[in-house]
Formats: structure tokens, C-alpha cells, sequence
């Protein structure tokens, strides 16, 4: 999960607790939740860690300090 939609989440979560969930602000942020939640799932290999992108290739090759190379 990305740290936009965590935000997203949180932000919810107060506008919703402070104005409830039939204001015009709390509905906007809900749209805009639930659109990045789609957005997340149908490219979640984006979002994973560098870790698990990366399986199936070869590791990265590292440069030594000294040399540069």
C-alpha cells in the first residue's frame, strides 16, 4: 500500500468523524479513496516492495567505492 493512500485513509477517517459521512468534503475524499484503491490494485506490482519487483532478475550490480566500477 502506498503512503498516498494511507493518507488518504486517515484523512477519511477524520473528516468522516468530524463532519460526517454526508458532507460534500467527506464525499470528495471517499471518491478519491476509492479511486486510488483501484488504481493500487490493478497495478500493485508498482507499490510493492523494491524487493519483490525485482525477483526473477538478476541482482544489481554493485560499484565499488574505490574504483568507481
Amino acid at each position: 500500500m502506498s503512503r498516498n493512500l494511507d493518507n488518504l485513509k486517515r484523512l477519511f477517517q477524520k473528516l468522516q468523524a468530524r463532519y460526517g459521512g454526508d458532507d460534500a468534503i467527506v464525499l470528495q475524499v471517499k471518491q478519491a479513496l476509492e479511486s486510488r484503491e483501484a488504481f493500487e490494485s490493478r497495478h500493485s506490482w508498482w507499490f510493492a516492495p523494491r524487493h519483490e519487483r525485482r525477483s526473477g532478475r538478476a541482482p544489481e550490480r554493485q560499484l565499488d567505492p574505490v574504483s568507481g566500477s
